[in-house]
């Protein structure tokens, strides 16, 4: 992984979970995050319905529900397929695994190594050509270790910096999870007030992955590579709310091409066309490891795969996934 690609690592991480803020925004768009699934020798209709995991925004069922033909289409399955990281039964190797990545990943705070010290002669402002960027970087790095009681920042390296901050967005979100009813979590209650069965793609979690997918990429860059990464990720931040609001809207006028549009024009390109893209590992790989779950799935019953809305984007989405198996994917129009 090149400097680019960890750059969009570190601002993927601040949309990874489409921010859900509300807009009042009404759904009347086509195509939008419900598809029909037939076709190949399917006996029974099958749906993929993209979610929108939540990020400060209570969904009610009313605007579940808006979303056109989603209650119809729920009242015509067997089961339905959630992202692993709403399986509160993980496997025992899953657990283990994700426990092994954070305490990885976190061990830097009480034990940093020489690689998160910065080199003797190295100083912050040298590794800035802009004294913009380096200003932006001294602030709030200053106001940061003054919080944490470690009032001499430039004593580690930006790599250090980074890596605090990455943890601080997980731990943030993970957090903020617990208090959000996201249309995964609503939706889920349906189900089972309803007596569907409920099953998932996968076993672990996208911070696991996310996590492990940091930490090897950042070792790869070069001191100034990581100041760089380190400013992209202060700036990502502090325009984090736009990018929720422009999702939010999106999501909720149910418009899968103004999802993909505002992505793209933020730096998010929700494929694989760039065979550099860090947002592979995120979204485009788990996609393919889905296919198979959802293939057995789907001719044994018909069944709803409701997953987060950006893996329904872009050239390796599960919507082309699927065609190039065979399945007819059409969008359940608005009528």
């Amino acid at each position: 992984m090149n400097k680019k690609t960890i750059i969009t690592v570190l601002l993927t991480l601040l949309a990874m979970s489409a921010a859900c803020q509300g807009t009042g925004a009404t759904v009347d768009s086509t195509p939008g995050w419900l598809w029909e699934i037939s076709g190949n020798g399917l006996q029974q209709t099958s749906y993929l319905f993209g979610t929108c995991h939540g990020e400060g925004h209570n969904f009610t069922k009313e605007e579940l529900f808006g979303i056109t033909g989603l209650e119809a289409s729920l009242n015509s399955v067997k089961a339905v397929l959630f992202e692993g990281g709403l399986n509160p039964k993980k496997s025992e190797a899953d657990s283990t695994a994700i426990v092994a990545e954070f305490k990885k990943a976190t061990g830097f705070i009480s034990n940093p190594g020489p690689e998160y010290f910065m080199p003797e002669g190295t100083s912050y402002e040298s590794l800035y050509d802009s004294v913009k960027h380096f200003k932006i970087v001294d602030k709030m790095l200053t106001m940061l270790a003054e919080r944490l009681n470690d009032g001499e920042y430039w004593k580690k390296s930006p790599r250090y910096w980074c890596s605090f901050l990455i943890l601080a967005q997980l731990t943030q979100h993970g957090k903020k999870q617990k208090d959000v009813m996201s249309v995964d979590r609503l939706l889920k209650q349906e189900v089972l007030e309803r007596g569907i069965d409920v099953g998932y793609v996968e076993g672990g979690t996208v911070e696991a992955s996310v996590l492990s997918m940091f930490t090897n990429a950042i070792d790869t860059l070069s001191m100034k590579g990581q100041a760089e990464a380190l400013y992209r990720m202060m700036e990502g931040m502090a325009r984090q709310n736009k990018i929720f609001e422009g999702m939010t809207q999106a999501y909720l006028e149910n418009d899968t091409c103004k999802m993909e549009n505002f992505l793209r024009g933020e730096g998010f390109v929700p494929g694989a066309e760039d065979s550099d893209n860090s947002q592979r590992e995120i979204t485009s790989d788990r996609n393919v490891a889905w296919i198979p779950v959802i293939e057995q799935n789907i001719v044994q019953r018909p069944c709803m795969i409701a997953v987060g809305c950006r893996h329904l984007l872009g050239s390796e989405s599960l919507i082309a996934l699927l065609r190039r198996k065979g399945y007819t994917v059409e969008p359940v129009e608005n009528k």
